[in-house]
């Protein structure tokens, strides 16, 4: 019995990476190892001390960032293990294009003489997720969390340490899923596949967390992964990983979040990466944010970077004829993500043509329906080139 047969014929012309203008041959030859779908621009913040700037999030539209720098003349004393001062939370105002104002201490109640970590909070922003070590253990952090006061502009209360802590592993990163269901985390506690992991606990109505959970192996590897962030449409998953063949110390990848399960990691490219650390990546908006690196600090220390993300298209172009080679216009033609959902549909006009933008490194499925002739479902991978697709149906 005859079915719809669907061909794949890859054109000769392939996709060219964004690169916002430069041409050169070294610049192509890198932009061929961004996987991420996305082309990014990248400058240095001027923000920048000679101690570490690192991001955590965003709070009442100011960057919350930890860092080690001093103000005026206070000081916290030096860490033995980094050989900076114990660190603070700061934040900054963010202006356009993500340029920042020189950062303020962020809060008296929760900066203490102990070092400061990460944080996060809760979508509403009255809750705040945070991590501290002390001095004695500076390299084993704990998870806490406290509430903001209500009518207040910064008074955090409710402070307790949260279940998850142990003196026996650290907890690091946290971070609020868009839709604050889940807490993020690292940690390289019993039971993970070496180093820290990325974990994700549920967010209890109440703010405690529940069991965590290994993201497992597609994410983590026998090296450390750190830094989970998920972007503002709530499936993307952005992390530091030192595994994922990465150039050199952190690279951030990116995985993609459905139903549950991840994508492969696709490293984002010598435009964020280098053969030195990159952490802490994170948007401020749809398209902008900033994350931090060493590779331009001969003293090892963090500095910030601000971005700018746009996302890159090849192209899926074809045509539908019939088992007698004869054209077919008025075709419905449905574009479809690799879990079934729709993406884009286009009716075919009298030369039977279509043609759909796709993002590079992804599973798309295409179905065509016409009247008087079998549908029929394909799924296939979209990689850094454009797609010609040849669709001949068969009658019923």
């Amino acid at each position: 019995m005859k079915s719809t047969m669907l061909v794949l014929v890859t054109a000769l012309t392939f996709c060219t990476y964004t690169s916002f203008g430069k041409t050169d041959p070294e610049k192509k030859k890198v932009d061929k190892e961004n996987k991420s779908g996305y082309a990014y621009t990248v400058d240095i913040s001027k923000i920048n001390s000679k101690y570490s700037e690192i991001a955590c999030t965003t709070f009442r539209k100011k960057l919350v960032i930890v860092s080690s720098k001093k103000i005026g003349g206070l000081g916290n004393g030096v860490d033995p293990i980094t050989n900076e001062p114990y660190t603070d939370l700061f934040c900054s105002d963010v202006e356009a294009y993500g340029e920042l104002s020189q950062p303020i201490l962020f809060s008296r109640i929760l900066n203490t003489k102990a070092n400061e970590g990460q944080v996060s909070f809760s979508p509403d922003e009255n809750t705040i997720y945070y991590t501290r070590s002390e001095r004695n253990n500076s390299l084993n952090y704990k998870l806490y969390k406290a509430e903001l006061e209500k009518d207040s502009y910064g008074k955090w209360i409710n402070e307790i340490e949260l279940t998850v802590s142990s003196d026996d592993y650290s907890i690091e990163n946290p971070h609020v899923s868009q839709d604050g269901k889940f807490l993020y985390f690292s940690s390289n506690m019993r039971g993970g596949f070496g180093g820290f992991d990325i974990y994700k606990a549920k967010i209890n109505e109440d703010g405690s967390i529940g069991n965590p959970e290994n993201l497992g192996r597609t994410i983590n590897t026998s090296e450390d992964e750190k830094y989970p962030h998920t972007a503002k449409n709530g499936v993307e998953l952005f992390f530091s990983s030192k595994g994922h063949n990465s150039f050199g110390g952190y690279d951030i990848f990116l995985s993609t979040v459905a139903d549950y399960n991840y994508t492969l990691p696709k490293n984002l490219g010598y435009s964020v990466n280098s053969e030195k650390d990159e952490i802490a990546f994170i948007f401020i908006d749809e398209r902008k944010g900033v994350f931090s690196s060493n590779k331009d600090n001969k003293n090892n220390a963090f500095n910030l970077y601000r971005f700018q993300s746009r996302v890159v298209y090849n192209e899926l172009n074809g045509i539908v004829i019939s088992e007698e080679d004869k054209i077919l216009p008025n075709s419905t033609v449905i574009l479809l993500d690799s879990e079934g959902n729709e993406v884009d549909r286009q009716v075919t006009n009298k030369d039977a043509t279509y043609n759909f933008r796709i993002k590079p490194y992804l599973d798309y499925q295409i179905k065509v329906l016409k009247e008087g002739y079998k549908d029929y479902t394909l799924s296939f991978a979209s990689e850094e080139r454009e797609l010609n697709a040849i669709l001949k149906l068969f009658a019923k």
